[in-house]
């Protein structure tokens, strides 16, 4: 028996299934909530860039205004991206049994916005560290009670 066959097969019949099981999961949900994945990760992305500006790990860049700017567009979205029955990936079922909570919670990431925009428009590191910080606290008043830990 040839061992060293038989390992690449087990090495290729392994990823091959793991790679079925990543397009299953992907595609396992349905697009409402694939869309409200996107629309999250877009506006993780946001973050990160503004704060590595805000850390001092990158150069400000007047596109970061734009980013700034679709957050707080995006944040007037996320309430109509959990319409009922739309429970799946991270999203806890609290969100729609505490729907006052979690609307309450939306509310204050929409709110802390604003004042993220016009922090990255002045090109201050210590303005939008602060606004960041406000947005952050905000986004945690979500995350916190209505989002599942990644597995």
């Amino acid at each position: 028996m040839n061992f060293r066959k038989l390992g690449l097969a087990a090495l290729l019949a392994g990823g091959v299934a793991f790679a079925g099981n990543a397009w299953a999961d992907a595609h396992s949900f349905s697009p409402q909530i694939q869309h409200r994945v996107a629309v999250m990760k877009v506006i993780g992305g946001d973050i990160g860039a503004i704060a590595k500006v805000a850390k001092g790990e990158a150069e400000y860049s007047p596109a970061l205004v734009e980013r700034a700017k679709r957050m707080d567009l995006l944040s007037k979205t996320v309430l109509v991206l959990f319409p009922q029955g739309s429970e799946g990936r991270r999203s806890k079922a609290e969100i729609w049994s505490d729907w006052a909570g979690f609307e309450k919670a939306a509310n204050a990431f929409t709110a802390a916005t604003p004042a993220l925009v016009s922090a990255v428009e002045s090109g201050d590191k210590g303005q939008i560290g602060a606004a960041l910080g406000a947005v952050g606290k905000s986004c945690g008043g979500c995350h916190k009670p209505f989002r599942k830990p990644k597995e």
